[in-house]
């Protein structure tokens, strides 16, 4: 439960309210981002971030729909809004806790096909 509150409170401070100082509080020094382009470090981490989307999309933010925690593990199922007008994305996020801190995650997205809508995608989401 502890693990899945860490993901919950990181994703929302860095993802949402973009509360950079404090989300760093919750990575790892040597946090490993998988995501393409972002490599180690938690100052890497962000500063990628600012510059791929929180500065050029500031209503930029991911709604977890849901979570699943086992051992080290956290995955989310979420959505990502980029900008109003912009169709959602569907992520999986992959994030592993170490000692209290995040240290690594991994991700893959998929965007909303035309002609189908959100609510269709995320069906039975409790």
């Amino acid at each position: 439960m502890a693990n899945k509150k860490l993901v919950a409170d990181y994703i929302d401070a860095f993802y949402n309210k973009k509360d950079f100082d404090n989300a760093k509080l919750m990575l790892a020094e040597d946090f490993a981002n998988h995501h393409h382009g972002v490599g180690v470090g938690r100052e890497r981490t962000v500063e990628t971030f600012k510059e791929m989307a929180a500065t050029p999309f500031p209503d930029f933010s991911l709604t977890v729909l849901r979570a699943v925690a086992e051992d080290d593990l956290v995955w989310t199922h979420g959505v990502i809004r980029v900008a109003p007008g912009v169709p959602p994305v569907i992520v999986v996020d992959i994030w592993r806790v170490r000692d209290g801190l995040l240290v690594e995650h991994w991700d893959v997205g998929q965007a909303v096909p035309e002609g189908a809508t959100l609510d269709e995608l995320v069906q039975g989401v409790r």
